[in-house]
């Protein structure tokens, strides 16, 4: 029997750790691919692709998607009511300066505390705002402190256009039965899905046909893609720590890596509130952002009984490169320069969950070559013609990157993408 931190682990219990950590990295890279994915057309190119990007969520988000697919009129009536409120919150806070739209834009994460912040009596102090407060994000709580001691009036107009939404969608599934609303209510909570289903309308049309003729056949076959995902991810995770266990040198560095890296301020931010699907994500975001710090905050591995578990993560390779810390690290950097060279240059085994690494690495172990291809079911639509209008980087970019993604066993639909993250995150200069 072993104890870590005073707490007695069998070997099942730490099996049973092992397993829970593994899924727990997997739903996080796939959650939060949104948040790192290239910015391209938008388009998925076949129904391949959006298989692949269906099978990676889990069984009730999917069975959701395979419902909702059967009705497309319904999915485009929410896209056409997502643009309305884009287009009436945009007109609302474009005369603010962008810090304050930020603000906006945080307060729209948390539906509930808009609607608190709103009907709030005024004049309370700082300490009662903050008393309303879900967590103690410094974010969040400037937003929150800000908007109702300076725009109050604003956060009114804001939780209005919010019911207004609401209203809007109860109404477009209002003649679908108990299940099928259900699902519809499920998907209004994951932007990411309604903005793939949405902007792959035709695919989506086609994957709701299939599930109507056999449902029993489609849904078997996306578990199947799903519990591959998960092994491929698992082998790779095996392959990065053998890697590591025969340098210890490295595995040394990688741990006082970890710990610098999660000495962060902004570490474990509150990245399970996304944007709303309604407001959508600030629009000056060079790439999708549903998801704020999920791909940031996690650095993918960390030290127990038993030594390395998981995989560094997007956000924590970008830390490590981007960011020069790599050159605190000589071992680690040639321990993981070993582990490319061996498993993605020589074998190109690139996979969920060690794409992130891959397309950050390759620019220090692969300096001659472009950039991984690699594009995300989860990439986005333009959010409403007045986006469109104020951000010019998105056409461009969107005009000269065409690369050829890779998806599972190199097919076309990538899961994960990791963009180039240029200046500091939000602006702020975080990491």
């Amino acid at each position: 029997m072993k104890t870590v931190k005073g707490v007695h682990l069998t070997s099942e219990t730490n099996l049973a750790w092992r397993s829970l950590f593994y899924r727990l990295i997997f739903w996080l890279l796939l959650f939060g691919a949104s948040a790192m994915a290239f910015a391209q057309s938008g388009k998925l190119e076949t129904s391949e692709g959006l298989n692949d990007a269906v099978a990676s969520y889990d069984a009730n988000v999917r069975q959701s998607i395979l419902v909702a697919s059967q009705y497309p009129s319904v999915l485009l009536q929410l896209q056409k009511s997502q643009d309305q409120t884009m287009a009436s919150f945009q007109k609302m806070i474009s005369k603010f300066r962008q810090q304050k739209q930020e603000w906006f834009y945080t307060v729209t994460r948390y539906p509930e505390l808009m609607h608190q912040l709103a009907t709030l009596p005024a004049k309370q102090t700082k300490e009662e705002v903050y008393k309303l407060l879900p967590n103690k994000d410094p974010d969040l709580k400037e937003a929150a402190w800000k908007l109702y001691h300076n725009e109050k009036r604003n956060l009114a107009k804001l939780d209005n256009i919010r019911m207004s939404a609401n209203s809007e969608f109860e109404k477009s599934v209002s003649h679908l039965n108990a299940p099928t609303r259900d699902a519809f209510r499920n998907l209004q909570n994951r932007p990411d899905v309604l903005t793939l289903l949405t902007n792959n309308i035709n695919l989506t049309t086609k994957l709701g046909e299939r599930y109507r003729t056999n449902p029993s056949e489609l849904t078997n076959q996306l578990a199947m893609l799903h519990d591959k995902l998960e092994i491929q991810n698992e082998q790779e995770a095996a392959a990065f720590k053998k890697q590591m266990e025969s340098d210890p040198k490295a595995m040394k560095e990688l741990q006082q890596a970890s710990n610098a890296y999660k000495s962060n301020t902004y570490y474990n931010g509150p990245y399970y509130y996304p944007y709303s699907y309604w407001f959508g994500y600030p629009y000056w975001y060079p790439y999708p952002m549903w998801y704020p710090g999920m791909s940031w905050y996690y650095p993918g591995f960390y030290f127990s009984v038993g030594g390395l578990y998981g995989f560094p993560s997007y956000g924590f390779s970008y830390w490590f490169y981007n960011r020069g810390y790599y050159t605190r690290y000589p071992h680690l950097y040639r321990g993981l320069g070993e582990y490319y060279q061996s498993n993605v240059a020589a074998r190109r085994v690139i996979t969920p969950v060690n794409r992130g690494f891959v397309n950050v690495a390759i620019t220090h172990y692969s300096p001659t070559n472009a950039r991984i291809s690699t594009s995300s079911p989860y990439s986005y639509r333009q959010q409403g013609s007045m986006l469109r209008a104020n951000s010019s980087f998105h056409n461009n970019f969107n005009s000269n990157y065409r690369g050829a993604p890779l998806g599972i066993n190199g097919s076309r639909g990538g899961l994960i993408g990791g963009g180039p993250i240029g200046g500091g995150f939000h602006g702020h200069g975080r990491h």
